[in-house]
């Protein structure tokens, strides 16, 4: 029983995308800026329109004073058995148990739905919005889901033009070269997850920059930064760290290396 724990506390823990406030920062979209943003796996709350809704952005945005220019992708987040809608199934703090975690979609169903909503809202804001800029960003699971969007864009797919798109992607699993799904050939997995391997480097012109922070082996994907799950992959969202200096910054291009206090490595 104790094994059954620890596992299922560990591969929650490699799972999971913290959930945790951003700081301030100084920058305002423009009236014509559209932000879609996919969060990271964990516990959700219920909002207004969504029962699952993410914290991942949640300070970025009234930094960045998007109001409704941030459009949050509604999902569930979770990688059940092992996390569910109120977090891990074991708690690896208070050891506090979350039951409903063993009833929650798994990884490749939240992704999927993820990547679902998040290509709708993007269209939908096309649609209402023709001349706007399309920023679409992810953390973690939520990466994974917006990778794929992109690569869908790029692809033709939506009949948005890809000169009014561009992408944010914060610990990409499928990150060329050392993400974790781009070590393992596309299709494998076990139950409940299934490798999409590594995504482009290019997207057709679309400018996508990843961001990740060296020993995080979400994408920087190694046995030896195995215990970066733990103390570095939570480290997007915090205050002063990558997501809140960077979120505004979007239009650049390629994978950027940061440090675990989210500066430039």
């Amino acid at each position: 029983m104790a094994r059954a724990v620890r596992t299922a506390a560990i591969t929650a823990a490699l799972t999971a995308g913290a959930a945790v406030a951003f700081p301030a920062a100084a920058h305002a979209a423009g009236a014509d800026h559209y932000y879609i943003e996919i969060g990271g796996t964990g516990a959700t709350t219920h909002t207004p329109g969504c029962d699952t809704t993410t914290s991942s952005y949640n300070e970025a945005n009234a930094a960045l004073q998007l109001g409704d220019h941030a459009i949050e992708v509604c999902y569930p987040a979770t990688a059940g058995p092992f996390i569910g809608p109120n977090g891990p199934l074991i708690d690896l703090q208070t050891l506090q148990p979350h039951p409903d975690a063993l009833t929650a979609p798994n990884y490749d169903s939240s992704v999927r739905q993820g990547y679902q909503e998040a290509l709708k809202a993007a269209q939908d804001t096309h649609r209402d919005h023709p001349d706007a800029l399309i920023t679409i960003s992810g953390y973690s699971q939520g990466a994974q889901a917006a990778d794929q969007v992109l690569q869908t864009i790029a692809a033709g797919g939506t009949g948005i033009p890809l000169s009014q798109v561009n992408g944010m992607l914060y610990a990409d699993p499928m990150q060329p070269g050392t993400g974790f799904t781009a070590q393992i050939p596309k299709g494998w997995g076990v139950p409940g997850f299934t490798s999409p391997g590594a995504g482009p480097a290019e997207f057709n012109g679309i400018p996508v920059t990843r961001y990740c922070i060296h020993g995080d082996p979400v994408c920087d994907a190694s046995l030896l930064n195995a215990p970066g799950y733990f103390n570095l992959h939570g480290n997007y969202p915090q205050r002063g760290n990558v997501i809140a200096q960077t979120l505004g910054d979007d239009g650049g291009d390629g994978i950027l290396w940061r440090t675990p206090d989210g500066g430039p490595a």
